[in-house]
């Protein structure tokens, strides 16, 4: 970044109280410890602190300005001190991204999804790494505040963006779609996530769908071709549209997926051409994020070949079903990055799969926002633990206990299904009850924690014998 600060005060429409229009920006923050030499600091008022409180801090750090909504700042700004006062800071960092966006001409990506939008994003960037200098969205900077300052982050030496997008409610995708105006868009799925406040799945679909809006006749969108909903949801947009999926409609159409050699193979036909990539994680649910990602990257010009080889090296992170040996052949799964349902039937049929010898235990916590499907869901996964004969499913959390319910009234014994309150309250059993042959698969949604849980059991258990 190189902007002088004129073209900041008329990108944010603000009054520049102090300072002078030819000083040189060249970073942003919104956090005043981590302001460097030349940056901009944006004073957020948050639930505990207020930015402007921090202002001599910012200035003390070097920032080259300082962007407040309160004008009795004013007096806090001293001789060489540089101070841009707006009406709202939050909407002057979202105008500065839009306008700074603008100045350059790349491809910009946007990703989103109920499920994966992470994971998808990430095979995607590494497989456009292979040919284009990529720009990826990092952490979980894919909000209202996140986004702006991931597109901050461009420079002339970027071909191409990709940008993670996420929702809660209606009108939000419309809102980061205005600031990033992408020029292709992908939607990996539409699940019954955030329904507390969307309310039903057709109203996901539709917001979802929003992330369209920018894109121009000339522009493209690749979404799941196995979903009726989001199929509807965008009928209204121009932007040209491609499907990956199961179904035969698809443009990126899977035939067969093969769990083998700790990965899973992906039979697919690419518009028309039969094709096979391998991805090193042996789960079938990466399968469609994979495959989401590798059509996206061919879309924009990477070779197949060079996809191929880019999954190859695909490694998820970790809490994002990470596998930990056991010294006697079984295996601790962390996957507790986060989860919903899906991603927890999910889970539970990947540790079925894994499973070589000893007991397959499921430690499961609470999903959250799930809204009005907060009890079904929760049941729904009981079920399915039963389906995939899990031999001991430890729930924690209050919600939980409605999955324990569910298990047991489909037939899992009472020995079997044990429910806690917390994690702490857990330890004790777990320890006694687990040995280094089990798989053990930890998931739960990220305000449980339950990685602490995990790396717990594995100090224990990593060096016990059968």
């Amino acid at each position: 970044m190189h902007l002088e600060l004129g073209f900041v005060v008329d990108s944010i429409k603000g009054k520049l109280l102090a300072g002078n229009e030819k000083t040189i920006v060249n970073g942003v923050e919104i956090d005043s410890r981590r302001v460097k030499p030349g940056y901009l600091f944006f004073a957020f008022k948050g639930e505990s602190s207020d930015g402007h409180d921090f202002l001599e801090d910012a200035w003390k750090n070097g920032a080259a300005a300082v962007i407040v909504s309160r004008g009795d700042c004013l007096t806090k700004a001293g001789p060489g001190k540089s101070l841009i006062l707006v009406n709202d800071t939050l909407d002057a960092l979202q105008d500065l991204a839009a306008a700074y966006r603008r100045s350059f001409n790349i491809p910009v990506v946007a990703v989103t999804g109920s499920v994966g939008k992470t994971s998808t994003k990430d095979i995607l960037a590494l497989c456009l790494q292979s040919r284009f200098k990529t720009l990826k969205t990092s952490g979980n900077y894919n909000n209202e505040i996140g986004l702006p300052l991931t597109l901050l982050q461009l420079d002339k030496t970027h071909q191409v963006a990709v940008l993670e997008m996420a929702m809660r409610g209606q009108g939000e995708l419309l809102q980061l779609a205005t600031i990033a105006q992408p020029s292709s868009a992908l939607i990996s799925n539409v699940e019954k996530v955030h329904l507390e406040t969307l309310g039903s799945l057709e109203n996901i679909a539709r917001a979802k769908a929003e992330v369209m809006a920018t894109l121009g006749a000339g522009d493209f969108a690749l979404i799941n071709g196995d979903s009726p909903l989001l199929e509807e949801a965008v009928r209204p947009y121009a932007a040209k549209k491609y499907r990956f999926g199961y179904s035969k409609s698809c443009d990126f159409r899977i035939e067969e997926t093969i769990i083998k050699n700790q990965g899973i193979e992906i039979r697919l036909i690419c518009l028309g051409q039969s094709e096979k990539l391998f991805l090193p994680l042996p789960s079938r649910r990466w399968a469609m994020n994979a495959v989401a990602a590798a059509a996206m990257a061919f879309l924009l010009g990477v070779p197949l070949e060079e996809i191929k080889s880019s999954l190859l090296n695909f490694n998820p992170g970790s809490k994002r079903l990470e596998i930990i040996p056991l010294p006697d052949g079984g295996k601790i799964i962390n996957d507790t990055y986060n989860a919903n349902p899906l991603s927890m039937i999910n889970a539970l049929e990947t540790s079925r799969e894994l499973q070589e010898k000893g007991k397959l235990v499921a430690v499961l916590g609470d999903m959250l926002e799930l809204g009005d499907y907060e009890q079904e869901g929760h049941r729904e996964v009981g079920h399915h633990a039963v389906k995939n004969q899990v031999d001991l499913l430890i729930c924690i959390g209050e919600r939980a206990a409605w999955m324990a319910e569910a298990a047991r009234a489909a037939g899992m014994a009472g020995e079997q299904v044990r429910h806690f309150l917390s994690k702490e309250e857990s330890i004790g059993f777990l320890k006694q009850s687990l040995n280094s042959s089990d798989t053990i698969l930890f998931k739960a949604s990220r305000g449980m924690q339950l990685e602490s849980l995990a790396e717990e059991i594995y100090s224990e258990v990593g060096r016990r014998k059968a």
